[in-house]
Order: C-alpha cells, then sequence, then structure tokens
C-alpha cells in the first residue's frame, strides 16, 4: 500500500502536463476503449440474455412478468455493466497495460527513458490512467444499452413477454439514478484497472517470468478491488427504492 501510495503520488504530480502526451491519450483511449467493444458487446449480449431469461422465469411463479423490464434495467445499469464490463476489460487491456510495462522494465527501457530526461510517470502512466476513467463509463452505458436490448429480445421474442410491457416498466423504473451508479462506478474501476496494471508493471523485476507475474497479479489485484469499490459505491450513491413502487 505505501509503494502503490507513493506511485499515484509520482503520477498526479504529473498530470498538469497531460497536454504534453495528448497523442499517447488518444492511442491509448483507442486502445482501452475501441478496441474493447467486441468483447464487451459479446459480453453483454449473453450476460442480458441469460439475465432476460432467469428473471421471466422466477417472476412468472408468481405472475409478475410485468416487472422483468424494470428489474433488468436496474440490475444492468446498477450492477452488472460497469462491474462485469470492468472485469472484461481488466482481463483485455488492463493484463496487456502489465505485461507491457513490465516488459518495458525487465529490459531497462524505462531506466532509458529517465536517462534521457522524459519522466516515464508522465510517459507511460498518466495516459493510460486517463483513457481509462475516460473510456470505461462509456463502455459501461453501452455494455448495459446491449444487455437491456438482448435481455428483451430473451424475454419477450423467446419467452411470453410483450415488448410495450418490458419497455414500459423499463422507462418506468430505470432513472437518472442508476445512470450515476453506472457512470461513478464505472470511472473509479477505469481508473482502478489502469493504476494497478502499470503499478505491478512497474515493481516487475527478475526477467521475463517478472511479466507473467505481474499480469497475474494485476488481473487478481484488479479484480478484488473493482468489488470493493462497488461495495462502496453502493453504500454511497443515491439509491431512491420509493420509485420502485408501481402506481
Amino acid at each position: 500500500m505505501g509503494e502503490l501510495t507513493l506511485f499515484m503520488g509520482h503520477m498526479l504530480s504529473s498530470m498538469g502536463r497531460i497536454w504534453k502526451r495528448f497523442g499517447l491519450l488518444i492511442n491509448q483511449c483507442e486502445f482501452i476503449g475501441v478496441s474493447s467493444l467486441g468483447i464487451l458487446s459479446v459480453a453483454a449480449i449473453f450476460m442480458g440474455a441469460v439475465l432476460g431469461y432467469q428473471l421471466f422465469v422466477s417472476f412468472e411463479i408468481f405472475g409478475a412478468q410485468a416487472l422483468v423490464g424494470g428489474t433488468v434495467g436496474v440490475a444492468i445499469f446498477r450492477e452488472m455493466a460497469p462491474v462485469i464490463g470492468a472485469i472484461m476489460v481488466t482481463g483485455r487491456a488492463g493484463a496487456a497495460i502489465a505485461a507491457e510495462i513490465a516488459s518495458m522494465r525487465v529490459t531497462e527501457q524505462i531506466d532509458a527513458l529517465e536517462v534521457m530526461g522524459v519522466n516515464p510517470y508522465e510517459f507511460l502512466v498518466m495516459p493510460r490512467f486517463v483513457a481509462g476513467a475516460l473510456m470505461m463509463p462509456l463502455l459501461a452505458l453501452i455494455f448495459g444499452g446491449i444487455a437491456t436490448i438482448s435481455a428483451s429480445i430473451v424475454a419477450c421474442g423467446v419467452l411470453d413477454l410483450s415488448f410495450p410491457v418490458f419497455w414500459n416498466a423499463f422507462r418506468q423504473w430505470v432513472d437518472w439514478v442508476d445512470l450515476l451508479h453506472c457512470i461513478v462506478k464505472g470511472t473509479t474501476f477505469g481508473m482502478a484497472l489502469t493504476l494497478l496494471g502499470c503499478f505491478f508493471g512497474f515493481r516487475a523485476s527478475g526477467g521475463a517470468r517478472a511479466v507473467g507475474f505481474a499480469t497475474r497479479s494485476t488481473v487478481v489485484a484488479t479484480c478484488l478491488t473493482i468489488l470493493l469499490l462497488d461495495y462502496f459505491w453502493t453504500m454511497v450513491l443515491p439509491f431512491q427504492a420509493s420509485r420502485l413502487v408501481l402506481h
């Protein structure tokens, strides 16, 4: 924790010079955000389909099929979109960031940057950190939209629910609070996965084996951090339970 705190301090001290590395920031936005759309979309389709099917079957027992659309929307945008989306991006981009920086560390490329007078935190860490904070909430919202459409197709097209009933319940239940959860959680998760990827990559040592260790540590630590932050934000952010009463 001490090393991570010092690492964050070095990174934040270079934040004011982000405009000098704007090209690197755009490249990282493309790598973390645009390149993750494919795997994120596939995950969203299947997660939404499973959620739509399970909720319809469960609610049908109580004759509450009309609640499926609203329940799907709240569950997806509050939890599934930011959490599952961040875990998928961690497996793709977070691990790649750790492996790339760890390779640079063990081959002394980072030392060469310092010798040339280039701040490695400004050059390597800051663009990735800012890109993660910018792109992850967008990815979470896209995940939520795709998963909701997938759930409606399964619940209405495959099972016996009406499309107007599904989307009317979705419109009644999902509001700005759910989007706030999605955006805030997505932003902090994006910061966490890029920060930890860079951190474990920077502290790699001991040859090629260190690259694998840094990658593994990044994935494990980031997934646990995402779950911890998810609990924290769930407790802190507003809920507005009264709006769940149907009129």
